[in-house]
């Protein structure tokens, strides 16, 4: 086997790992995914050509690559659509402009907002709510209000764990959809038809 089939495999496997990942998200369930690429990934490069080759394709979400230098890259994968529905929720809203986010509710401001946050040097706890996590879920974590602790799952949960469970198991579900998917569907049709 020559190294260019050894590299396409190591990208086809990533991306197919990538996609499994972001199933909620390509479904809609889940506004937005981040996931780090560190400085020290010898197949850094090799992810990004392929993330950029692979997701021309795609219609349903866009990304946005973070320089975080010696950090390395965090990947912001949008489902503007579902952020837009997020973003929508009045008390989210309310929320976000209480941590210094535009009054003026529009989603691409937003996304300009939490960029700038993201390439600073703090880390901003509200991005759960672009992961799509309940507003309780955050608002506990940050530790406002008077939400309890209940238990973690993908995040830490707090309140009533009905609702984060109920989420959990969605998006649990649209990885699996995209797994099965990708059983019997090429990378290309998958991107190109969701």
């Amino acid at each position: 086997m020559n190294c260019y089939s050894c590299k396409t495999n190591i990208n086809s496997s990533y991306i197919k790992w990538l996609l499994e990942i972001l199933g909620p998200v390509l479904m809609g369930s889940k506004p937005c995914e981040i996931l780090s690429i560190p400085s020290f990934d010898k197949n850094k490069d090799n992810k990004i050509n392929d993330i950029k080759n692979h997701f021309k394709l795609c219609k349903k979400i866009n990304y946005i690559i973070i320089d975080k230098k010696e950090k390395g890259l965090k990947l912001l994968f949008i489902n503007k659509d579902s952020l837009s529905t997020q973003l929508n929720n009045k008390k989210i809203h309310n929320f976000l402009k209480y941590l210094g986010y535009p009054s003026n509710l529009d989603t691409d401001l937003y996304l300009n907002h939490l960029i700038n946050k993201l390439e600073g040097d703090d880390f901003p706890d509200e991005i759960g709510i672009f992961l799509g996590y309940p507003l309780k879920d955050v608002v506990g974590f940050m530790g406002y209000g008077s939400y309890k602790f209940h238990n973690t799952k993908y995040w830490r949960v707090y309140g009533d764990p009905k609702p984060s469970e109920d989420l959990y198991s969605k998006f649990l579900s649209h990885r699996e959809k995209l797994r099965d998917m990708l059983k019997s569907q090429s990378v290309k049709y998958i991107l190109s038809s969701l």
